[in-house]
C-alpha cells in the first residue's frame, strides 16, 4: 500500500499539535508521511517541530501566519491521492480497522464521492456510512480530481468538490477527539483573532457569511487594553492571593471598569446608589475604583464574603490608615497602587500602530503575563493607594456574583462588532458573479 499523505496546519498550541500526531502514529498501522505547514507559530512550536523531523516526512515553516489558506503549500507538496488535510487540535481514535483504513475504504466503495471527514464526539451519529454534509478541517480525505482549485476554506472547499461533480460528507464510522473544544478558555487569543480575520473576509466577500462566526464575534469578548490591564493588574493580584474565583468578583468603579474588562467572567455595576442591590455575602470579593469618598465602603464589607480591594486617592478617605477604615473582623494594609510611570507607558503602548492589528490580542492569550508584568511596576509614584481588607472568619465563597436577574451589569463595548450578514439577494448576486468567473 503506498503512503498516504497527511497534512496538518499548525499555529502555536503545541499541547495539541504533539497530541495530534501522537494519536496518529499510535492509531494509524497504515504507511503515511505527515507534512506539517507551521503558521509562524511561536519558538515552543518550532523547536517541537525541528526536533520531531524523525517522524514528520516534510516541515514546511512560513514566516507569516497565512491562515486556512496555507493549507495549499501542504497539498501541493504531496502526492498521494487521495491526500488528508486536518487542523492540529484532532486525535484520531484507535480503531479496527484503523480510521486511515476506513477513510480509504469509504472512497472505493463510494466512487461519487470527493470528500470524506470524519464525525467528532458529541455528535448525534446517525446509522450510516457517511451524511451528505460540509465538513470541516477534522481529516478529511479527499480525491485530488475533486479539488480544482486553492484550499482556502473548508465551507468553500467543501463547495468546489461539488462543484466538480462530486459528493461531499462525512463518517459516523470513525469519531475523532476535538482538542480545540476549549480554545474560549484556554487559548481566547487564537479564537478571538482567527474569528476577526474570517469576518474580515466575509465583508470582503471572498467566505460565504455563516451566522456561527458572527455569534462567536459576539460572544466572544474583546481584548482588554494595556490600560485596562495596566489599572487593574494590582487589585486582580490581590483576587487571586485570596483565592476568589474571577466570576466571585465585583468591580465598583466611579470610572471606566478595569478589573471587569481583565477577568471576563467578573462583574461590574457602573451607576452606583446608596445601597447595592446585593445581599449579604454575594460575592467572594468587592473592588471598588477610585470613589470619590467612602460612603459606599461599608456596604462593600456587606457584600464581599472575604475580601474587599479600595483602590482610591487619599484625599478620598481623608488621609486616614488603613485599620481606620477596617470594620471589626477585618484585618487591613495598605499598599502602592498601579504605578504612574507603568500607566503611562501602557497609555502609549495602546497607541502603537503594531497594538492596532492582531496583537492587541495578546492581552488575551498571554493575559497572566501582562498581569504580571504591570502588576510588579505598582511602585515608586502612585495616584492612587491599594487598601486591601480581608475577612478575619471568612463567609462562604460563592461561585459568582449571586444577584437578581434585573441588576444592570456593566457590558464591554466591542472594539471589532460583528460585520451584518448581507442579504439573501447580496449573497445570491455574489454567487452568480463568481459563478461567471
Amino acid at each position: 500500500m503506498s503512503p498516504t499523505d497527511i497534512i496538518l496546519l499548525s499555529h502555536n498550541r503545541l499541547d495539541y499539535l504533539a497530541a495530534t500526531v501522537d494519536a496518529l502514529f499510535e492509531r494509524t498501522p497504515e504507511p503515511f508521511r505527515l507534512t506539517i505547514v507551521d503558521n509562524a507559530s511561536r519558538p515552543d512550536v518550532r523547536n517541537w517541530l525541528a526536533a520531531n523531523r524523525d517522524r514528520i516526512h516534510r516541515v514546511i515553516a512560513l514566516p507569516e501566519n497565512e491562515h486556512v489558506p496555507a493549507f495549499q503549500y501542504g497539498i501541493d507538496a504531496t502526492t498521494s491521492d487521495p491526500y488528508v488535510v486536518s487542523d492540529p487540535d484532532v486525535e484520531v481514535p484507535q480503531l479496527q480497522p484503523s480510521w486511515l483504513a476506513r477513510l480509504h475504504g469509504l472512497l472505493e466503495r463510494h466512487p461519487d464521492y470527493g470528500l470524506v471527514g470524519v464525525a467528532f464526539a458529541g455528535q448525534e451519529l446517525p446509522d450510516a456510512e457517511i451524511v451528505d454534509a460540509n465538513v470541516g478541517t477534522w481529516f478529511q480525505m479527499i480525491r485530488r480530481d475533486a479539488l480544482r482549485e486553492p484550499y482556502v476554506k473548508d465551507s468553500r472547499t467543501c463547495a468546489a468538490v461539488r462543484e466538480a461533480g462530486y459528493l461531499v460528507g462525512w463518517t459516523p464510522t470513525v469519531v475523532a477527539r476535538n482538542l480545540g473544544g476549549g480554545d474560549p478558555e484556554r487559548y481566547p487569543g487564537h479564537i478571538a483573532a482567527k474569528n476577526e480575520v474570517v469576518a474580515r473576509r466575509v465583508e470582503r466577500g471572498e467566505f460565504s457569511p455563516y451566522p456561527f462566526y458572527h455569534r462567536e464575534l459576539e460572544r466572544m469578548a474583546r481584548p482588554p487594553t494595556l490600560s485596562e490591564v495596566a489599572r487593574a493588574a494590582p487589585a486582580v493580584a490581590e483576587i487571586r492571593a485570596a483565592d476568589v474565583p474571577p466570576a466571585s468578583s465585583l468591580e465598583l468603579t466611579w470610572t471606566a471598569p478595569a478589573v471587569a474588562a481583565v477577568l471576563r467572567d467578573a462583574r461590574a455595576l457602573v451607576a452606583l446608589s446608596v445601597r447595592l442591590p446585593l445581599a449579604d455575602g454575594a460575592a467572594g470579593a468587592v473592588v471598588l475604583v477610585e470613589p470619590p469618598d467612602t460612603a459606599l465602603l461599608d456596604e462593600a464589607f456587606r457584600v464581599a464574603a472575604k475580601l474587599v480591594v479600595l483602590e482610591a486617592r487619599l484625599a478620598a478617605v481623608g488621609g486616614r490608615l488603613a485599620d481606620e477604615l477596617a470594620p471589626p473582623g477585618w484585618e487591613a494594609t495598605e499598599r502602592p497602587g498601579p504605578g504612574s510611570i507603568p500607566l503611562e507607558l501602557a497609555r502609549y503602548g495602546d497607541e502603537l500602530p503594531a497594538l492596532s492589528g492582531r496583537e492587541r490580542f495578546t492581552t488575551l492569550e498571554h493575559l497572566d503575563d501582562w498581569l504580571r508584568f504591570f502588576a510588579a511596576g505598582a511602585f515608586g509614584t502612585t495616584v492612587t493607594r491599594l487598601f486591601v481588607f480581608r475577612r478575619v472568619e471568612p463567609l462562604a465563597v460563592p461561585e459568582r456574583v449571586e444577584s437578581a436577574d434585573d441588576v444592570e451589569w456593566w457590558q464591554p463595548e466591542p472594539r471589532v462588532p460583528p460585520s451584518p450578514l448581507p442579504s439573501f439577494r447580496a449573497r445570491a448576486r455574489a454567487l452568480l458573479e463568481r459563478a461567471r468567473r
